[in-house]
């Protein structure tokens, strides 16, 4: 690559994190509903795969960038392979019979081919949905520097702009809500579940601690650390107040043992907790814990529907039209069952054996990058917002919110990020232009490794420009030629 293109690169890349940050940010005040087949959603669907395609075009890649391609592909070819149309006696030996096409003694003539799907409208719309997290994941993956922390800023404004909005909401007594602009119905912060409002919240804890107490400011920390809290336990998502105790706890926890803190914050954070724990310990009592209509005969149910169509699945989106024919018909409620409340389950149901793939891939590659992250901060903060997703995923289903759905690609970004990959477009365009500006420090690394890193890029210099090099323990620079 020349170096006036690599120039062209280094000067193009704040645009394409403005772009991506914009992506982002518009995602968590628009992308808070649950229904199916929203304008507000299509329109966020191709801002976002939009995008992230200016940024690919842009160029760069890096290793996160081509796992997450690795997985794109399996996404489109599970989501091709439902479409394509197969002889329904191959069906007939993985289906049962009330799913095959013209059945239950329908006049029709049965069909000789028909595609996997039950309903191939919502399998499209199904994987147009997560092909734009996964091309946000690839594309901030791919921004330069390998760094895709510079698209906090956008994040920190969309969840202080929910947290704002809940704030206000639960202190106005007040029926006004946003669901006239929205198009959904807006129940708590920008979210119109108070469950996935409450994902938000407590996945973004890590970082906040992250970019407060690991950075000097316990005051500025502490008072978040509190609002969030009080937002959890006001929302009344059980689900939401016990991780979100779970992630203050052991968030706390991990800086008193490092001592990252001091003892009179220390006591701050302790009566926070105490507090929550008493409040969230009766708003939690107060309910029974899995009524009769609940999540456990969700997670049955599905189960059962899984063991009939573990091969194909029954399409990706087609969850609400397979469940009411395994429930239990002695059970009348009035509830409308959507989803199942377990978003592993509802995956495997919908997409069988490829959708089973894609899980285990992804799972694994997590757990390789997990045994990797040693040192930098912010990818075990990410790890762990990452954890806390997936474990509400068990017992919810936020990830099929557009706004969590791109938080969880956001800190998937973080945490698979080449923290190794500093000497990038923008370095270089630096150091071509001219022999007075610093050269780059690996900050990834140790401070000995990035010096002795620093030194032999500073005698290539010297080779290459016979200019007297000054190295210093923290931040090497290149005095001026007299």
């Amino acid at each position: 690559m020349t170096a006036m293109a690599v120039a062209g690169a280094g000067k193009g890349a704040p645009g394409r994190r403005i772009v991506l940050g914009a992506c982002l940010l518009v995602c968590l005040l628009l992308g808070g509903a649950t229904q199916r087949g929203l304008l507000v959603d299509a329109v966020l669907q191709v801002t976002v795969i939009g995008g992230s395609a200016y940024v690919l075009l842009g160029g760069g890649t890096s290793g996160a960038a081509r796992r997450g391609s690795i997985l794109l592909m399996l996404m489109l070819m599970a989501g091709g392979m439902q479409l394509l149309p197969l002889p329904v006696s191959l069906l007939e030996l993985s289906r049962p019979a009330q799913l095959l096409p013209f059945a239950a003694g329908s006049p029709m003539s049965p069909s000789e081919v028909a595609p996997i799907s039950l309903s191939v409208s919502r399998t499209v719309e199904t994987v147009l949905f997560a092909l734009a997290p996964i091309l946000f994941f690839i594309a901030a993956s791919s921004l330069p520097s390998g760094n895709p922390s510079s698209l906090l800023p956008f994040f920190l404004i969309g969840l202080f702009c929910n947290l704002i909005a809940a704030s206000l909401q639960y202190s106005v007594s007040s029926n006004a809500t946003l669901g006239d602009i929205f198009g959904y119905s807006v129940m708590v912060g920008m979210f119109a579940n108070v469950n996935h409002f409450s994902t938000l919240v407590f996945s973004s804890m890590p970082l906040i601690i992250h970019l407060t107490f690991l950075q000097g400011r316990p005051a500025i920390g502490s008072m978040l650390l509190a609002l969030m809290l009080v937002v959890l336990l006001a929302a009344g998502s059980r689900a939401g107040m016990l991780i979100g105790l779970g992630v203050a706890a052991i968030s706390v926890g991990s800086l008193t043992w490092r001592g990252r803190v001091g003892a009179a914050t220390t006591l701050v954070l302790l009566a926070c907790l105490v507090a929550f724990a008493y409040g969230a310990l009766i708003h939690a009592g107060a309910r029974p814990l899995d009524p009769d209509f609940g999540r456990r005969e969700f997670a049955t149910t599905t189960w059962h529907a899984i063991r009939d169509n573990w091969i194909w699945g029954t399409g990706f989106g087609t969850f609400d039209l397979i469940y009411p024919l395994y429930a239990d018909t002695k059970t009348v409620n009035t509830l409308y069952v959507n989803h199942a409340h377990n978003d592993f389950l509802e995956l495997l149901l919908e997409g069988g054996l490829p959708a089973a793939t894609l899980l285990c891939f992804y799972f694994a590659t997590l757990a390789m990058q997990t045994f990797q992250v040693t040192r930098p901060p912010i990818q075990r903060m990410a790890l762990l917002s990452i954890i806390v997703i997936l474990l509400h995923s068990l017992v919810d289903y936020p990830l099929r919110t557009m706004a969590i759905a791109m938080t969880f690609a956001f800190f998937n970004a973080l945490f698979f990020s080449d923290a190794k990959s500093t000497w990038t477009a923008e370095d270089r365009e630096s150091k071509n232009a001219g022999p007075n500006l610093p050269l780059p420090v690996d900050r990834a690394r140790p401070p000995a490794e990035a010096l002795n890193t620093a030194v032999g890029r500073g005698l290539a210099w010297v080779a290459g420009r016979r200019r007297i090099v000054v190295f210093s323990a923290t931040r090497p620079t290149i005095p001026s030629a007299k």
